[in-house]
C-alpha cells in the first residue's frame, strides 16, 4: 500500500485551507515569531503601529534582530499579541491584520492560516494534544525541525525511522507518522509547552500511549512498524472504505441491510463507513440519493471494520512481547470514547482498536470541555478542520511537523504565548536555518 493509503481514514471530504498571503522571504530565512506584550489592549494597539512603522525603515539587522529585541522588551504584562512572518514586508501585512482585530477594543485572535494571535494572559492556559495518524503522511523529511531544534535531530539519530524519501508501505509510513509526532512533542516540552490531555485519531492513539508514558520511543516506533505490517499482510484488496457528508446519526439508515459499519466519526458532518467494496458502492450511492455528498477513500480494504479481524491474533502475539507502563497522563481514546485509567489493558485497547471505529469527534468535544488551546503535533493538518467543527470555539493550530518550514511551530508557540503558557520563547530561535543564533546586538524598534 501507498502513503496514500488512509488507515486512519481521517478525510477525503476535506476542509480548504487558504494559503496565506506571504510576501517574499528574506533570503535562507524560515520563519520567525515577533511577540508583544501591553498592559491593555490600547497599549498594545499603540506597540503594534509604532511597529508596523519602524518596518517601513531599512533595519540593519533584519527580521531576526528585530524578532530578538521584541523578545527582550516583554514584561510579563497580560495583553499579549504575536505575529508569524518570513519577511519584513509580510510582518507589516500581518502586524496590520492584527491591528484591525484591536480596534475594538478588544484583543483576541488565533488566525494560524495568516500567524496572527492576541489574547490575556491572566491565567495558566490548559493546552490538548491530538496526534494524526496514516492518512497525514506525504512522505517529505521535514528539515525544518530538525535543522533548527536540538531536541528533534536527537529523536532522529537515537531512534531507527524509515527514510521519507516518498511513498512506502505501511510498515514504513506508520513509524515515520510517529516519529515525527514525537519529535514535535519534544520541541513544544523543550520550549516549555505541556499539554494536560491528548487524544489520537486510529494510529495517533499508539502516539498518545506514548504521552501518557506507556512506552517509550523506541518501543513506539517498533510497534508502528509492526503494527503497519500486520495491517498490510491482513488486507486482500476486497474492502473499501467511504466518506460521507452527514453525522452519523444521518449515515446509519444508509446501512440497512448492508454489510457496511461505521468506521469513524470524525466531525460533526463527516462520518466514514467501511466493509467488501460492493457493499460500500451501494452505500455511496444511497447517499447521492439522499442528497449527501460521498466519495470513495483510495484505501487497500476496509480498515476498523470486521474484515480486520484476522490481524487481531497476531497484533495480540506481538503486543505480549511488549512491557507496557501505567498511564501518567490523561489520554481521551478515540477507542472508548472515554478518558483511560491509569491501569488500562493496552493489549485489548489496541486488538480492540482494528475492528472498531475511530471516535474522534466524541473524544475532541470531551477535551473541548476543559481546554483552552488544540495543537495537532505531527504531520499534515488533516485533523484541524475536523477539531475547528467540533470545538469552534477552541482555537486549533497545526504543527506540521513534515514540513520545510517552523512556521507551523512558531504559530502554535505564538498561540500558547499570547494565552498565558510559561513559553521559553528565546529557544522558540529568532536565527536561519542551521547558521545558529544571528550574530551581533539587535537596536530596540
Amino acid at each position: 500500500m501507498s502513503e496514500t493509503e488512509d488507515v486512519n481514514a481521517s478525510t477525503i471530504v476535506r476542509e480548504a485551507r487558504p494559503e496565506p498571503r506571504s510576501a517574499p522571504a528574506e533570503p535562507d530565512q524560515d520563519h520567525l515569531l515577533l511577540p508583544l506584550d501591553a498592559r491593555t489592549p490600547a497599549d498594545l494597539r499603540d506597540r503594534v503601529a509604532h511597529l508596523i512603522g519602524s518596518l517601513r525603515e531599512p533595519a540593519s539587522g533584519g527580521l531576526g534582530e528585530l524578532a530578538a529585541a521584541l523578545r527582550r522588551d516583554l514584561a510579563d504584562r497580560p495583553v499579549r499579541a504575536a505575529v508569524v512572518a518570513a519577511s519584513a514586508g509580510q510582518a507589516r501585512e500581518r502586524l496590520a491584520t492584527l491591528a484591525g482585530t484591536l480596534r475594538d477594543g478588544e484583543a483576541a485572535a488565533a488566525d494560524a492560516v495568516n500567524g496572527v494571535f492576541a489574547g490575556r494572559a491572566d491565567r495558566r492556559p490548559a493546552i490538548g494534544f491530538i496526534f494524526p495518524g496514516q492518512g497525514s503522511d506525504n512522505g517529505r523529511a521535514g528539515r525544518a525541525l530538525t535543522a533548527r531544534f536540538q531536541a528533534a535531530r536527537d529523536l532522529y539519530r537515537a531512534v531507527p525511522v524509515p527514510a521519507a524519501d516518498g511513498p512506502g508501505g505501511l510498515e514504513t509510513v506508520q513509524p515515520r507518522i510517529v516519529a515525527s509526532s514525537v519529535a514535535g512533542v519534544r520541541v513544544l516540552s523543550e520550549l516549555g509547552i505541556e499539554a494536560s490531555v491528548a487524544a489520537g485519531h486510529s494510529l495517533g492513539e499508539l502516539t498518545a500511549l506514548h504521552w501518557a508514558g506507556a512506552l517509550g520511543e523506541p518501543d513506539l516506533v517498533a510497534l508502528a512498524a509492526a503494527h503497519g505490517r500486520i495491517l498490510a499482510d491482513a488486507c486482500d484488496g476486497r474492502g473499501a472504505m467511504a466518506v460521507v457528508g452527514a453525522a452519523r446519526d444521518g449515515v446509519e439508515p444508509l446501512l440497512r441491510d448492508e454489510p457496511v459499519v461505521i468506521a469513524g466519526d470524525n466531525n460533526p458532518v463527516q462520518t466514514v463507513v467501511s466493509g467488501p467494496a460492493e457493499a460500500v458502492a451501494r452505500v455511496r450511492r444511497a447517499a447521492a440519493a439522499a442528497g449527501l455528498r460521498a466519495a470513495n477513500i483510495p484505501v487497500s480494504d476496509a480498515f476498523h471494520s470486521p474484515k480486520m479481524a484476522p490481524a487481531t491474533d497476531r497484533l495480540r502475539a506481538h503486543l505480549e512481547g511488549m512491557r507496557f507502563r501505567p498511564l501518567g497522563r490523561r489520554v481521551v481514546s478515540t477507542v472508548t470514547g472515554d478518558v483511560l485509567a491509569p491501569d488500562t489493558d493496552l493489549r485489548d485497547l489496541l486488538v480492540g482498536q482494528l475492528c472498531s471505529p475511530v471516535l474522534f469527534s466524541g473524544a475532541v468535544r470531551r477535551m473541548g470541555e476543559e481546554v483552552d488551546l488544540l495543537l495537532e503535533v505531527g504531520p499534515g493538518q488533516l485533523l484541524t478542520g475536523h477539531a475547528a467543527r467540533i470545538c469552534p470555539g477552541v482555537p486549533v493550530v497545526p504543527l506540521v511537523t513534515d514540513g520545510d518550514s517552523v512556521s507551523g511551530l512558531l504559530c502554535a508557540v505564538a498561540a500558547a504565548y499570547v494565552l498565558g503558557a510559561p513559553v521559553r520563547l528565546d529557544r522558540a530561535g529568532g536565527h536561519r536555518l542551521d547558521t545558529g543564533p544571528a550574530p551581533g546586538k539587535a537596536a530596540r524598534p
